[in-house]
């Protein structure tokens, strides 16, 4: 057997609990697996490996909860892992048998075909980047859940409340409970969903002092402020989904995986076909954000994209001339962070007023634990911090 024979594909299937395995020759010809494991206890994992592979081995997982930890698992015991695509390998695997034995060897055989994209492995800060990105947007959807519950309650006993009311001010807490004469076990429930609303806002508050946070100490990513619309969720999320920019060649391959480029569909005689649009493909979770910001960027007339944003708009829809903005956004976000603009020479008034805000986020007490006694002396630092930066 030759060398490139001599090499195996082994194919995981992973649980919390247990695993599946299976071995098939990098060879195209050997269609059986040499092997297959399964039940095989997880956190016996490192135990299996030094026991059943081989050095050459490359191991592949589809990209799941728990598959880039198994995955620096393997890394630390000096294994190949690799974790694949799950919409196209769990695709590939879903059309047949679908039990743990069945996955395992389905893995493998995608892989071995070419079929099933290797995805980017994020190192350990960057995981912890997004686990803070996660949790906020939970908190986020939390929050909005609890002031939905506030208002259906209000409004099941025909109470609605003024606009500019707002819920999570001791203000607005009073107001609702002074609309009307509540009985003891309403009162109760309504203190009740109040409270939960301030947890919540709480938590949201608190990561997204974590955020800025960690936004100032990483000077390269805080150079991102100086594009409109973005601040520090949207900056934050660049950072932790992205993690090290050099990996795409150019703004193109950027654009591609936030899933902003425009998809066309074309078969048969139809020479010139028609435009999808963006969607269903890429990170959605940083698409939404951006397409957020580029509906920013149309309404604020200081804004570079403002002008071309709205000529765009006279000839498409507003959610195509958005996805267009987008599109151009990243393109820029994607040049700043590999340092083609020039030096921030002097910062302008948006630039100020939203260092201003990220001050206000972080809080008197944040302020003073990074070591800055007002606002303002922040706001200075991130200024200089960015013109050395760029």
């Amino acid at each position: 057997m030759n060398e490139e024979n001599g090499k195996r594909i082994i194919g995981l299937d992973m649980h919390p609990d247990v695993f599946a395995a299976a071995a098939l020759s990098a060879d195209q010809s050997r269609q059986n697996a040499d092997w297959v494991q399964d039940r095989m206890p997880t956190a016996g994992l490192e135990a299996w490996a030094k026991k059943q592979l081989r050095k050459e081995d490359v191991v592949v997982l589809e990209a799941s909860g728990n598959s880039f930890a198994v995955a620096t698992r393997l890394h630390a015991i000096g294994f190949t892992a690799l974790v694949l695509e799950s919409a196209q390998a769990g695709k590939i695997r879903d059309n047949f048998c679908n039990d743990d034995r069945h996955s395992a060897v389905k893995l493998a055989k995608v892989y071995r075909s070419g079929m099933a994209k290797v995805v980017w492995q994020p190192d350990a800060k960057t995981l912890e980047y997004r686990e803070v990105f996660f949790a906020h947007r939970n908190a986020v959807k939390d929050a909005t859940r609890c002031r939905n519950r506030i208002h259906s309650f209000l409004n099941e006993h025909c109470v609605r409340l003024k606009p500019g009311v707002r819920l999570t001010a001791a203000s607005g807490e009073a107001t609702a409970k002074a609309a009307k004469e509540w009985t003891i076990l309403q009162f109760e429930l309504l203190s009740q969903k109040f409270s939960q609303l301030r947890e919540v806002e709480s938590r949201r508050n608190q990561l997204e002092r974590i955020m800025v946070r960690e936004l100032v100490g990483a000077p390269h990513w805080a150079r991102l402020w100086r594009l409109m619309g973005i601040r520090h969720r949207v900056a934050f999320a660049l950072m932790a989904m992205i993690g090290d920019v050099h990996r795409f060649a150019t703004a193109k391959k950027l654009v591609g995986y936030i899933g902003l480029a425009p998809r066309k569909d074309q078969s048969g005689n139809d020479k010139k076909g028609y435009d999808k649009g963006v969607g269903n493909f890429g990170r959605g979770d940083l698409r939404g954000l951006l397409i957020q910001s580029a509906h920013n960027a149309l309404i604020q007339r200081d804004s570079p994209l403002h002008k071309w944003g709205w000529k765009l708009l006279m000839k498409k829809h507003r959610n195509e001339a958005a996805a267009a903005v987008a599109r151009k956004l990243t393109v820029s976000i994607w040049h700043l962070l590999m340092g083609h603009f020039s030096p921030l020479l002097e910062a302008t008034e948006h630039l100020h007023a939203k260092l201003l805000k990220l001050a206000t986020v972080i809080g008197k007490d944040g302020l003073a634990s990074l070591g800055f006694a007002n606002r303002e002396a922040f706001v200075t630092a991130q200024i200089k911090s960015i013109q050395l930066s760029t």
